[in-house]
């Protein structure tokens, strides 16, 4: 990691100390990020998680207007009931940035190494987890 945690994250340490691995597939990178190893996880390309998961075939709601004379957001419908009432429309959406994460786990760091390095497409889970490092 560059430079050192301060305030509420002073003293984290992530991977340090820990093997070095540089990650060459998404399915590689997902390992990484959630086993339990200790790891310092440099990241050289785009890591694109937009299809990884598939799609769903469903029904979504324009749940707020824009004022611009834009297309908002859709917001897809389950069983909350954020559509009740509204116009629904059939949608093909991709699971990855609708019900899938990354797990990262506990000691980990993550880095990205240059301008063209990163994770597309999906997020970053960190539940009940400490001591990491994202850069």
């Amino acid at each position: 990691a560059k430079g050192t945690p301060v305030g509420f994250a002073a003293g984290t340490t992530g991977g340090a100390g820990g093997v070095t691995v540089t990650p060459t597939t998404t399915a590689e990178l997902l390992g990484y990020l959630s086993d339990s190893t200790k790891r310092i996880i440099v990241l050289t390309k785009i890591f694109d998680y937009t299809s990884y998961y598939g799609t769903t075939n469903g029904k979504a709601c324009k749940s707020w207007t824009c004022t611009n004379g834009k297309n908002p957001q859709m917001t897809i419908e389950n069983s909350t009931g954020q559509c009740s009432g509204q116009t629904l429309y059939d949608v093909t959406y991709y699971n990855s940035g609708a019900s899938k994460a990354l797990v990262v786990n506990s000691n980990k760091t993550i880095i990205g190494k240059g301008s063209s390095a990163g994770i597309k497409g999906i997020g970053l889970s960190l539940v009940n987890v400490s001591n990491v490092i994202i850069q």
